[in-house]
């Protein structure tokens, strides 16, 4: 007679960046021949090797990209290349308000507002940088908020113009026309590191490492099955076919206003938004330029600007200075390609980048195609099987 019993035993073995589960499996065949018991113990070793991912880029489009891959494949292998500190990325310094320039980009910005809103209610925003603020854009281009509304305005709450009445009660120099809405913040210094330990506590890897050319981390000694470009600026260079990208330089100064709660706005350059600490007044947006330093001159261009808007900011605190450059392109790339690497194996690689101003806006939108380009292909599929 044949009695075969089965037992499984789950081992989790970690080597460097690999994370492979090892399952083992025992199968044990009792034999009786006559009045004697004769057992074999088969052993299959059945090594399903996790999905192994490369992202390139530890800003916030990075970030965001690895929090979903990792939330939809929570055994897979991600490491996270940088090649610089986060203190020293662009995505340290802005205050992130949902704001939204393009109307095709739409999709991926309700998405993100969706998010936010999860993590605004489940937790506290001293920890996360993710808050609701209320504000103001006045422009005296009635087309530039016509833009606005058509953007986001179904996708923020309270979206509405104000009356000339209250124009000219709220403003000492007021534009013409003002739109008033109520939506997320997620401050860069606050929110990018708090999505890190969320990656990190899900397995994730932060690496500082330069990486030139995807075709590094292809045919590299590392073997990937998904490689991710969120490199922002350096993203087109990186995917090796890409000229499009250009730098918008960015200047913003830290201000002690603890009484300022609402953002405020003149047109897209000249604003103030409230941090949890602090207040940011900014800017410039000044197209392919990506020098870092700050002049006086941008000092008294902005001042200027700010206090026709706000004069009682007039002898406000300064506490601290920033400047970024923002990685912009004619329109957002997000794409997939398979390639195979010089081990014959199949690579999926996804650029995702070229958000511009509008990363933490459409970074957690353009993530999910990223899980969802994972999803369609094999690897993704394979992953499915193995939580199976």
């Amino acid at each position: 007679m044949l009695f075969p019993f089965l037992h499984c035993l789950q081992l989790w073995l970690f080597f460097g960046f690999l994370s492979p589960s090892l399952f083992i499996i025992y199968l044990t065949t009792i034999f009786i021949v006559g009045n004697k018991r004769y057992s074999v113990i088969l052993i299959l070793d059945l090594f399903l090797m996790t999905m192994k991912v490369a992202i390139i880029g530890q800003g916030v489009i990075g970030t965001t990209s690895a929090y979903t891959i990792l939330k939809r494949f929570p055994g897979a292998s991600v490491i996270l290349f940088g090649d610089r500190p986060f203190e020293k990325t662009c995505s340290v310094g802005p205050a992130g308000l949902f704001r939204l320039d393009k109307f095709e980009n739409r999709r991926w910005a309700k998405a993100s507002f969706d998010f936010f809103a999860e993590v605004e209610k489940t937790y506290p925003a001293d920890e996360t940088g993710v808050k609701l603020v209320s504000g103001h854009i006045q422009s005296d281009n009635k087309e530039n908020l016509e833009g606005q509304e058509r953007n986001y305005g179904d996708i923020v709450y309270n979206f509405r113009w104000l009356t000339e009445r209250e124009i000219k009660a709220l403003f000492p120099e007021p534009s013409k026309y003002c739109i008033h809405y109520t939506a997320y913040a997620s401050e860069g210094r606050r929110y990018v590191p708090w999505l890190r330990k969320q990656c990190e506590d899900l397995g994730a890897k932060y690496i500082q490492k330069t990486i030139s050319s995807i075709n590094e981390l292809f045919d590299g000694d590392q073997s990937f099955n998904v490689i991710v470009n969120a490199a922002g600026l350096n993203g087109g260079k990186i995917a090796g076919d890409d000229d499009s990208v250009f730098p918008v330089r960015g200047v913003g100064f830290e201000v002690e206003a603890p009484w300022h709660k609402h953002f405020n706005y003149r047109d897209f350059t000249t604003f103030t938004i409230p941090m949890t600490n602090s207040v940011l007044l900014g800017s410039v947006k000044q197209a392919n330029r990506d020098d870092l330093e700050i002049t006086d001159e941008d000092r008294k261009d902005i001042w200027e600007r700010y206090l026709k808007l706000q004069p009682n900011f007039k002898n406000v605190k300064i506490i601290g200075e920033w400047s970024g450059i923002r990685p912009d392109r004619p329109s957002l790339r997000l794409e997939k390609f398979t390639k195979k690497n010089k081990r014959g194996e199949n690579v999926l690689c996804i650029h995702n980048y070229g958000h511009g101003g509008n990363g933490f806006t459409l970074g957690y939108g353009t993530a999910l195609d990223v899980v969802k380009f994972i999803e369609e292909s094999e690897f993704g599929r394979n992953e499915g099987k193995s939580k199976l």
